[in-house]
């Protein structure tokens, strides 16, 4: 169970190091994306803080998995199609390659957590 533990509090981490700063710095973050910063701040904001709170998600996972095993399923739904959103972004000329690099991490927790819930079901837990 300690694999999964760290997992969900690298998790966390990612998306608080993510979130966050959207909230309260979207120029800084944007600008080292290379990124202008978009003229809806509240909708960045939004999202960085939806961010933020699915690491707080994760990291209540990280404490107790097999307890709080439903909340990952919200973070494989929450992340698998990020990286398709921001692909279509990217050819209509609206993001830079080096969003879709963050967004593919998303994939790789996307690929990890799946394994989580599948290992956790095959194991009895709930």
């Amino acid at each position: 169970m300690k694999r999964w533990k760290v997992l969900f509090a690298v998790a966390a981490l990612f998306n608080l190091l993510v979130g966050l700063p959207l909230v309260l710095a979207p120029a800084a973050f944007y600008g080292s994306l290379g990124q202008p910063v978009p003229d809806d701040i509240l909708s960045v904001q939004t999202a960085g803080l939806l961010i933020a709170v699915f690491g707080v998600g994760y990291a209540m996972v990280a404490r107790d998995p097999p307890a709080h095993r439903a909340i990952v399923w919200l973070g494989v739904i929450g992340k698998t199609p990020l990286p398709i959103l921001t692909w279509l972004q990217i050819q209509a000329g609206k993001a830079s390659m080096d969003t879709l690099f963050v967004a593919l991490g998303d994939w790789v927790f996307v690929g990890l957590f799946l394994a989580f819930l599948v290992t956790t079901r095959r194991s009895g837990a709930s």
